[in-house]
């Protein structure tokens, strides 16, 4: 029977070969395979990292998509900090490729999460909105808290 928890465990495999076989493909020595695809270097990154923000909004539902995508970005940085270490062409602008590619797959999420606030509150101002984010109530009242330790004898 085809259950979420089955969809994400099978997505949890074919992502951790994707992976694999991107890293394979980005540090080894397989420098512009990418053209025989017709792609040049920055669209296969864009791709790449496309792929793999979306893939880990796939299989880490529980997950913040903002901390996934950072967490992507970071490993677009490291993998060009590794390919200096392998002899091939170190780019910010590769990078930057490939957090454009994060983007594009966080985006959509983002916009959906504005419309589905805009629909339920159209009213409010935008600060009020942000208020009720329950995923930021937990924060506001542990930052608002002075933290003020108590010395006793």
């Amino acid at each position: 029977m085809l259950t979420p928890r089955r969809i994400v465990m099978a997505a949890r495999f074919f992502f951790a070969l994707a992976a694999l076989g991107m890293a394979v493909l980005m540090l080894g020595p397989f420098q512009g395979l990418e053209q025989v695809f017709g792609l040049n270097d920055k669209a296969a990154h864009i791709i790449a990292f496309y792929g793999v923000a979306s893939g880990l909004f796939l299989i880490a539902p529980n997950q913040r998509r903002d901390d996934l995508a950072l967490y992507v970005i970071a490993a677009a940085f490291g993998a060009e900090l590794l390919q200096a270490l392998t002899g091939r062409s170190v780019s910010i602008i590769d990078f930057l490729a490939g957090a454009a590619g994060v983007a594009a797959a966080w985006a959509p999420g983002r916009i959906e999460q504005l419309r589905q606030a805009f629909r339920r509150h159209p009213d409010m101002t935008l600060a009020e909105i942000d208020r009720l984010d329950r995923r930021l109530r937990r924060r506001r009242v542990e930052t608002s808290r002075p933290s003020v330790a108590v010395l006793r004898p």
